[in-house]
């Protein structure tokens, strides 16, 4: 159940992540472009953007009982993985700007890497343990389980945010 939870907690972040970008194009361009470490910051965001609602998309269909939520959620794992290298690089070299994220506000902190990573690890035990779709009794447990996460994790580098440290975080 832990694993059907964290699939649809990691399909429901990124398809929000996905929503987010859509809604304000230009944000994820401008934090690439601050962070100054890719060339083709908008052909980037592009890609990655169209990553994150396809394979969102993918997994929430194979979630709901379609074939392939174990290849999406393994694409997740790697995209995830992707972004948490990205920001740990971007925190090392401690070129700042924003995270990217539907926040401009919020700058790029070890803690979108953290998030990142985890929710890796929650799409490859996904992919390791998804199954069929959860018997009616116990699908709202597991979808609550998965918003409470979903929620959780999207919020950490906000709640560790300290606009008074050095780097913002705490």
């Amino acid at each position: 159940m832990i694993g059907t939870a964290g699939g649809y907690a990691v399909a429901a972040t990124l398809l929000a992540s996905g929503a987010g970008h859509l809604r304000a194009p230009a944000a994820l361009p401008a934090a690439l472009r601050a962070h100054g470490l890719l060339p083709a910051p908008v052909v980037v965001a592009a890609a990655v953007t169209a990553a994150e609602l396809g394979l969102g998309g993918a997994a929430a269909v194979g979630l709901l009982g379609g074939p392939g939520p174990r290849v999406a959620l393994a694409g997740f794992a790697a995209l995830l993985a992707l972004l948490a290298a990205y920001a740990a690089w971007v925190v090392r070299r401690r070129r700042g700007g924003p995270c990217g994220c539907s926040r401009a506000d919020l700058p790029m902190t070890g803690w979108v890497g953290a998030r990142a990573a985890a929710l890796a690890a929650l799409a490859l035990a996904g992919a390791a343990t998804a199954g069929p779709v959860p018997p009616a009794a116990e699908l709202p447990v597991v979808l609550l389980a998965a918003a409470a996460l979903a929620c959780l994790l999207w919020q950490l580098p906000a709640a560790l945010h300290d606009p008074a440290t050095p780097g913002g975080a705490r």
